[in-house]
């Protein structure tokens, strides 16, 4: 009877203390989604530029971006999702050119700084600018990333490993649905 009373009060105390754990780690993820947008906000002073007129960015609303974006780069970008390897659009892609956000068209990466790392997504050794990525620790799968985003919306590009090649020793795994491509036609053109 004794261990039957304790097990059953320990089964209550695991319910509650479980329940108690995931509402504040609930919080804490909520709290830090919005310090991220409310820092996406902020850092909207990295501004795109069409014919040397700066350009504003209006961050747009979860509807609209279901709208815009198709299903799989809403998974990636405002759920911190990841496509499938060798299965994307730019995992391979050979052409010379810049990959900007596929959110706010901010430039996020230069085909001169993509390698092929072996694992399927594009990898590059560093950022178009320090500037245009922004970063944050994930834990999701029980040890620690480091996920980078775009530093004007927020969007989730991938991850940064330490294990690319020189200069910078830095691999930049990023999501092919989270970028869009944009080919440089006279190769002098930055």
């Amino acid at each position: 009877m004794w261990v039957k009373n304790h097990c059953r009060l320990f089964a209550v105390a695991f319910s509650i203390g479980t329940s108690v754990g995931l509402l504040i780690l609930g919080g804490a993820a909520m709290a830090q989604n919005t310090s991220a947008a409310t820092d996406s906000t902020a850092t909207a002073a990295n501004e795109a530029a069409t014919d040397d007129k700066p350009v504003e960015y209006v961050p747009k609303t979860k509807a609209q971006l279901r709208k815009l974006l198709s299903n799989l780069q809403f998974k990636v970008t405002q759920n911190e999702g990841t496509e499938p390897a060798f299965n994307n659009l730019y995992w391979n892609n050979k052409r010379d050119g810049k990959y900007h956000c596929i959110v706010c068209d901010q430039p996020a990466f230069d085909s001169k700084t993509k390698f092929e790392s072996g694992t399927g997504w594009p990898s590059f050794f560093q950022p178009v600018d320090p500037k245009s990525v922004g970063y944050k620790n994930d834990f999701h799968l029980f040890y620690k990333r480091v996920e980078v985003h775009c530093s004007r919306c927020g969007a989730h590009f991938g991850h940064v490993f330490d294990d690319g090649p020189v200069p910078t020793g830095k691999r930049y795994c990023m999501n092919s649905a989270s970028l869009k491509f944009y080919e440089r036609k006279n190769p002098e053109q930055q």
